[in-house]
Formats: C-alpha cells, structure tokens, sequence
C-alpha cells in the first residue's frame, strides 16, 4: 500500500510540474496559435520597433510560433521594425522615455540616435529632480509622524507626572524622560527646518527645469 501511494503521490506531482510549466511557456510567449498563423510580420516588426524593442526580439515571435511550426518572415519583420524605430528614435520620444524614468535605450543609431538620447537626458534630469522632492515629501511627513508620537508619549507622561499616587523616584523618571522628549523634538523641528529649506531649492529648481 505504501509503494502504491509514494506512486500515486509521485505521478501526481509529475503532472502538477507539467501544467505548471505549460502555464509559465503559455505565459511567456509572445504570440499565440491564431496569432502565428495569421501573423503580419511587417506590422508585428512595426509595433516591436515602434516599442523600443531590438530586432533580436525576433527570437522571442520564433520561439512562440516554433510550437506550431511557423517561422517569421526575417526580411518582412526587419522592414516593419525599421520603419517602427523611426517613430521611436525621435527627441521627442527619448524625452518621454527620460521622464518615465525608463533607461536610455540603444536601439538607436546614427543621427536619430542622437536625438534620442538629448530628449532622453532632458527627461531625466526632470525624472530624478521628481524622485528628489518626492522623497524629502516623504522624510519630512515622516518627521511630523514623529512627532506627533513624540507629543502623544510626552502627554501620557505629563497626566502620569500629576495623577495622584505617582511616587517620588517615578516623578523623577517621567521629569527625565518628558526633558528627552523636548530634546528630541527640538532635534526633529530643526532637521524640518533644514529639510524645508533644500524642499524649497529643489521645487524652485524643477520649475526652472520644466520651464525651459
């Protein structure tokens, strides 16, 4: 009974690893039957070039399409992406790339690629000074969370210091401990202040930057 269930177990599982890798090939590629077989290689070179994508993507439609013993027209493929990196190799484009905050692609060559790489840079620079004030945002309503909790355990050490009963050595141990939390709020109102004032240069920079 015992063989009969580790075989049992083993068969299953050989079936469950099976499925699952047809699910992550099924997943991963890039065109299904119906689409293979009535593939426009021109189109689909087109919208891979017009995505950035190099021409060795190609690889990826092959492989997809190899289930059904289907193979990309080449020569039709390289001329779609040709004239779809037309539309993606532009400054314009580069700069939209830039700004997403998408790394600098090298699909493209010669004067285009030149463009698109300016556009790329400008975008950029925009991207990261976004990133920056994002997050000073951020550290600074950390700052004021902080303090908002500070206040809330400084309370709760103030009502203890005065209630009725508190005894002498504990009075002394809250008086300590409400002094360390004033300190540590005087810390954190002057690293906001700080942070306020490189918040301020870093906005005034942006608009600068997106103005031009």
């Amino acid at each position: 009974m015992a063989v009969t269930l580790n075989n049992s177990y083993k068969s299953n599982l050989s079936l469950l690893l099976s499925l699952l890798f047809l699910v992550q090939i099924s997943a991963c590629a890039t065109l299904n039957e119906s689409e293979c077989k009535s593939a426009n290689w021109e189109i689909i070179g087109l919208e891979d070039g017009s995505n950035g994508r190099p021409t060795s993507y190609i690889g990826e439609h092959r492989q997809a399409c190899s289930e059904y013993t289907i193979s990309p027209d080449l020569e039709a493929y390289l001329k779609g992406h040709q004239a779809g990196l037309k539309q993606f190799c532009t400054e314009q484009n580069g700069y939209r790339q830039g700004l997403s905050g998408h790394t600098l692609s090298q699909v493209c060559s010669g004067a285009s690629a030149r463009l698109f790489e300016r556009g790329h840079q400008r975008g950029a620079i925009i991207y990261r000074a976004q990133v920056e004030i994002k997050h000073l945002k951020n550290r600074i309503d950390s700052h004021y969370h902080q303090l908002d909790e500070i206040q809330k355990n400084k309370k709760i050490k103030e009502e203890e210091l005065v209630r009725d009963g508190t005894r002498e050595n504990r009075r002394r141990e809250l008086l300590e401990d409400i002094k360390e939390l004033e300190r540590e709020s005087e810390s954190i109102y002057i690293e906001l202040d700080q942070m306020k004032f490189d918040l301020a240069k870093l906005e005034l920079n942006y608009q600068r930057l997106i103005g031009n």
